[in-house]
């Protein structure tokens, strides 16, 4: 991930154009005062990415079934598209 580094009154003085950028191009934008790194400027898809991601770490059971589907697809064990809906189509129909 590409991330720019930039002063605050830099920031300041192109956020439109930033926020643009960031939205379009998925690029971070590190802003500093002083010279010290006091922000980050990300996209809200990339943030709302963030929180997910923090979210499943988090949660131990959703972080084992993420952790087996991962293996399920390493050893081949899925389904295509075509499999999957004759899969679903089954079970409603044993469901009835």
């Amino acid at each position: 991930m590409y991330m720019t580094t930039l002063p605050v009154a830099d920031a300041r003085a192109q956020l439109s154009r930033l926020v643009d950028e960031a939205e379009r191009t998925h690029e971070r934008f590190e802003i500093t005062r002083n010279g010290h790194r006091v922000a980050v400027l990300l996209g809200a898809d990339d943030y709302d990415a963030l929180r997910e991601t923090i979210a499943v770490l988090a949660d131990e059971s959703l972080l084992a079934d993420h952790i087996t589907g991962m293996a399920e697809v390493q050893a081949d064990d899925v389904l295509d598209a075509d499999s999957l809906a004759e899969f679903l189509a089954a079970a409603k129909t044993d469901d009835e």
